[in-house]
């Protein structure tokens, strides 16, 4: 089954770092910009900021996606595919993943993980039912006690 991930937090997500890239890129080329007046290199840099935010808009919210399985989440983001089999999720922060609307893992090497909400919020009822080796908060800090949560 195929899962798109919430459209609103993609846009505020890449909004934000749209706008520090905006940033960077202004103070970057800060002297091009004070230099009056303008000729078409200011104009083109802007251009190319915004065609270019549209189009990876355009790409982040249409290729990335989780395609649900039996056994593993496939996570599908551009090109690349990342497969979290359930067996190997030993701790979900359930505090977290609600109030956060994201979902927070750890897997069996006590790598934390996280992946957004998808729209209906499938994949957490998902992965709350279908991780058999899940612990409880003591154990597994019992057992990973490098590891903070």
């Amino acid at each position: 089954m195929k899962l798109k991930i919430s459209p609103l937090r993609t846009i505020v997500s890449f909004l934000l770092a749209f706008l520090f890239l905006g940033v960077a890129l202004f103070f970057m080329c800060w002297t091009i910009f004070f230099d009056f007046p303008w000729d078409f290199r200011q104009p083109l840099i802007i251009g190319l900021w915004v065609v270019s935010g549209i189009v990876f808009l355009i790409l982040s919210l249409t290729q990335n996606y989780y395609i649900l399985s039996k056994k593993y989440v496939t996570v599908k983001r551009y090109t690349k595919e990342l497969i979290y089999y359930f067996a190997d999720v030993i701790y979900i922060d359930e505090e977290k993943s609600t109030k956060k609307k994201m979902i927070h893992f750890y897997t069996r090497q006590g790598h934390p993980r996280y992946l957004n909400f998808d729209r209906k919020g499938i994949l957490y009822q998902t992965m709350l039912e279908k991780c058999e080796n899940r612990m409880s908060k003591e154990e597994f800090e019992r057992t990973h006690p490098d590891v903070k949560l």
